[in-house]
């Protein structure tokens, strides 16, 4: 592969779907620098690992992929270290692009703090699921049976249904 052709391919890729990487650091990084650093760590695994694309699947799916192996790694490094994290203090401004809303108003920052409760796994479905992955799409990235995929998607919206309208 050219490096200049390549390298330039690679770019364009990442942010055509540099979203994926910020949905992915929302669920699975709890401070705003642990987002950012788990972003870094995904785009040096994804540059690290573009070589080896041959185009099988989509490059959205390859990204998926490959974040969501990056991402559960570091939480199972962190888990191990039994470290404790603590929330970051809030900046003046506040404008980080990494930082999940908080207002339990917001439905949307009450919807990531329910997926936050979710299983690992769980987490993973419901976040391609919300990025209008179909069920086969879903089931290639995280190497599930599209059944399966359908069935614990089932579960967990009426996880999440219940967590967000407790008295219905």
């Amino acid at each position: 592969m050219n490096m200049i052709k390549g390298e330039a391919d690679f770019l364009s890729a990442l942010e055509s779907n540099i979203s994926i990487l910020i949905k992915i650091a929302r669920v699975y990084a709890y401070t705003t620098h642990d987002r950012k650093d788990l972003i870094n760590d995904i785009i040096l695994e994804l540059w690290k690992s573009y070589p080896k694309f041959k185009g099988d699947s989509k490059i959205s799916t390859w990204i998926y992929r490959v974040s969501l192996n990056v991402a559960l790694n570091v939480k199972r490094k962190r888990d191990n270290n039994k470290v404790l994290f603590f929330d970051e203090l809030k900046v003046a401004d506040g404008s980080d692009i990494l930082e999940v809303p908080t207002d339990n108003s917001s439905e949307i920052g009450q919807l990531y703090q329910c997926i936050e409760s979710l299983s690992e796994q769980n987490k993973a479905i419901i976040l391609l699921y919300l990025d209008d992955k179909s069920y086969e799409e879903i089931s290639q990235i995280l190497g599930l049976s599209r059944t399966n995929v359908s069935t614990r998607l089932n579960r967990i919206k009426e996880q999440l249904r219940k967590q967000m309208n407790p008295n219905k």
